[in-house]
């Protein structure tokens, strides 16, 4: 069941489908769904809840963190002048590495199943529903979870 022969139903979690699409799931991802509620993407209430935030959250969370290691440099001996180096350093290579992912990973021709699915949860929902204010940044569980795990 894949290809020409399958449709999304939009009133069904989404993320779990996309992938049956095959090699007509890149037409159906750039073609826009121009509303502003966000899609279900699961079943589970709970997973889905950890796949939405606004995007003023990543820097409320993810600033004190940088704050307290750039603090935790200095304290531990590293030079001041030598710390704000390191950090703008850090800064530029985030920036470069952001925009990596982006033009590279996240626009990634796909047509498998599993290539499909993972596209669309990590950056084809972006194209599909532009307009989806809670799915703008990954939220920060999300990014704990990657940064624990690599």
């Amino acid at each position: 069941m894949a290809g020409k022969e399958f449709s999304v139903d939009l009133n069904k979690p989404l993320v779990f489908q996309v992938g049956h699409l095959g090699e007509t799931y890149q037409e159906w991802v750039h073609t826009p769904i121009l509303t502003v509620e966000s899609p279900r993407f699961f079943k589970s209430d709970f997973i889905e809840m950890l796949t939405r935030t606004v995007w003023w959250v990543v820097p409320v969370v993810w600033l004190p963190v940088a704050f307290y290691f750039i603090r935790m440099s200095y304290t531990m001996g590293l030079t001041l002048p030598l710390v704000v180096i390191l950090s703008v350093f850090g800064a530029f290579v985030w920036t470069f590495l952001e925009y990596c992912f982006h033009r590279f990973l996240f626009h990634l021709n796909t047509n498998s199943y599993w290539g499909n699915t993972f596209h669309y949860l990590i950056h084809g929902c972006h194209h599909k529903h532009p307009n989806d204010g809670l799915r703008l940044v990954i939220p920060p569980a999300e990014a704990a979870i990657l940064a624990i795990y690599n």
